[in-house]
């Protein structure tokens, strides 16, 4: 019953606004999203239901009640408001420009949905991931051809392309980054589409055989990362890479702790808060500690590596 419920909810909203889409061209007021020349709770309804992703076209001018660029429930509520005269309304200009987020929570979370919405409308993208190793130190190990291969086959070494298909969600994962995780975070406003750069805290990780740990926000920003290394994941965190060499016959390693710094990522959104572009780029050390292959052993083998990822040709 509550699916039905939903499902007539949203046909009726749908009707509501074709409907009015022959209406006059003429202002709108701030907030009426299904053009009823009214402001209230069906109107806070659809724009709950845009925000989490339930509906996927509106006029993110009439939308962006608190004008600052994100449509979220702060709108929603900002239409409650209107709607009992507890704020004031008003009609949206034709030629009005929404603003550039500046706060870097707001930028965050514009950053977020965006990613977001590719995941959760399974968008088509071609993605290509170049990683280069800058310096490796493994003593008599390194001298080794299949151990070499292994490395580079373990951090993805060179550059690999994807393609993710429309109607699928196999090479980006949700986004949940916080001001926290950002040492500074810009929106640049250009025509129609919002330019996001985020700057990532440095992080790290570390694994044994009895704990793993992970503070790293490039967990959190969407690449993907997975239990163990492979070939398809944009960042490998230490548990991740001691799991791998843990179920490989005859190697093992008693400890590892990971870095990465330099992290930048920049996002082209458009005015619909649709992806067009990401680029993602970062530096990583590694440092394992009594490392073990059949009857040749090293105490300690690090290395330094730069990895850059782009995501482009969106379909949705």
């Amino acid at each position: 019953m509550k699916k039905t419920i939903k499902k007539l909810t949203a046909v009726a909203l749908a009707i509501v606004i074709a409907a009015n889409l022959f209406t006059s061209a003429f202002a709108v007021l701030r907030g009426d999203v299904i053009l009823d020349s009214k402001v209230n709770s069906m109107d806070a309804l659809y724009i709950l239901r845009y925000s989490v992703g339930l509906e996927t076209e509106i006029d993110k001018k009439v939308a962006d009640v608190n004008g600052d660029g994100q449509i979220n429930s702060l709108d929603a509520l900002g239409v409650l408001r209107i709607s009992v005269g507890i704020d004031k309304g008003g009609e949206v200009e034709e030629d009005e420009e929404i603003s550039a987020p500046s706060s870097a929570a707001e930028i965050v979370e514009m950053y977020n949905n965006a990613i977001n919405k590719v995941v959760n409308d399974k968008a088509g993208y071609t993605k290509q991931r170049t990683t280069t190793i800058q310096e490796m130190n493994g003593g008599a190990l390194l001298k080794i051809q299949l151990v070499k291969d292994m490395i580079n086959e373990f951090l993805g070494v060179g550059t690999t392309e994807f393609t993710n298909h429309k109607g699928s969600s196999k090479h980006l994962l949700t986004a949940s980054l916080t001001s926290e995780d950002i040492k500074s975070a810009h929106c640049e406003k250009t025509g129609q589409n919002y330019t996001v750069t985020l700057n990532l805290k440095d992080g790290s990780s570390s694994a044994n055989a009895v704990s793993k740990k992970d503070s790293s926000a490039l967990a959190r920003c969407g690449l993907v990362t997975g239990k163990v290394a492979d070939p398809q994941y944009d960042y490998l965190s230490s548990g991740c890479v001691y799991e791998s060499i843990s179920d490989v016959k005859d190697v093992s390693v008693k400890s590892i702790k990971a870095a990465n710094t330099n992290v930048k990522i920049v996002a082209v959104i458009d005015a619909q808060g649709k992806l067009i572009s990401l680029t993602a780029s970062y530096d990583w050390t590694v440092e394992m500690e009594s490392i073990k292959y059949t009857v040749v052993s090293v105490k300690q083998a690090d290395g330094k590596a730069h990895t850059a990822v782009v995501v482009s040709d969106f379909k949705w």
